[in-house]
């Protein structure tokens, strides 16, 4: 009985370590191609497809020279068995405005309890807007859509704020050829303070159709894919009305999460 027991003990201990090595390893994003340490020609690379990428989506200067970024999205989180969506209601539609370049940004909520209510960030500090007038309140959860959906609307003009950018190969999904693009901050090999970033870029128009990124905040263990598709051009600047997120790499047919659709897309003040 004895021994029964030390068995059983000895695997519960093994699975214990298991699970928090899983959960505290952060997830390497790294394309085999990259190997352990990135090659110069490939940073070189790298530098060379960020130029292309921002043209293919309008240039860099264009894009700021519009100032701010105005759009209507629809957030639906489906049926949100995870709890994880953190909105009011699901799906979510709220007007956003960015200054571009920038975190800075509002929105106003279009349906939910709180619908009509306009919050706002800046300098990374929350404010509700009651009769044109900025009240700074903390909420932590508005502050945090803000933020991040500013960012990945802004997204081919601000990941090159990583200061490791490189070539990183290329790789076949859904039977088509992409170029691979590999950024991320602190150092080249994963770590549990900063996320990654793998883009898949058209090898003809440099568009971002697919990207692999890891969400350190939330888990360290995350490896999540977004798709973008319906691209149009809008006051010169292309973007994509549709964000698919799923589990797992692009090709990988993981659990669809929740996807962003656009109604509307403004730039200029």
């Amino acid at each position: 009985m004895k021994k029964v027991w030390k068995i059983t003990l000895s695997i519960l201990v093994l699975l214990i370590i298991g699970s928090l090595w899983f959960i505290y390893t952060p997830v390497d994003l790294r394309p085999p191609y990259l190997g352990n340490k990135i090659a110069e020609k490939d940073f070189t690379k790298g530098k060379a497809l960020v130029k292309e990428i921002q043209n293919a989506y309008g240039g860099k200067e264009n894009w700021l020279a519009h100032k701010t970024g105005t759009y209507l999205q629809t957030a639906d989180w489906y049926e949100d068995k995870l709890g994880v969506a953190n909105w009011d209601t699901i799906p979510q539609r709220f007007q956003m405005t960015a200054i571009l370049g920038t975190d800075n940004a509002e929105f106003t909520l279009l349906n939910g309890p709180n619908k009509g209510q306009t919050w706002g960030v800046e300098d990374w500090t929350s404010f509700q807007k009651k009769k044109g007038q900025k009240i700074i309140t903390p909420h932590e959860k508005y502050q945090h859509k803000l933020v991040y959906k500013n960012y990945w609307f802004q997204f081919p003009f601000r990941f090159s704020e990583a200061p490791i950018i490189a070539y990183a190969g290329e790789r076949t999904v859904n039977g088509e050829t992409y170029d691979l693009l590999y950024a991320t901050w602190g150092s080249e090999a994963a770590n549990r303070k900063y996320d990654q970033y793998v883009l898949y870029l058209d090898k003809q128009t440099k568009m971002l159709e697919w990207l692999n990124f890891t969400v350190r905040e939330k888990a360290n263990f995350l490896n999540i894919t977004a798709q973008f598709t319906d691209f149009k051009t809008i006051n010169g600047i292309t973007v994509p009305f549709n964000q698919y997120i799923s589990w797992g790499k692009p090709g990988e047919d993981g659990h669809k999460l929740h996807e962003n659709r656009y109604e509307s897309i403004q730039f200029g003040e």
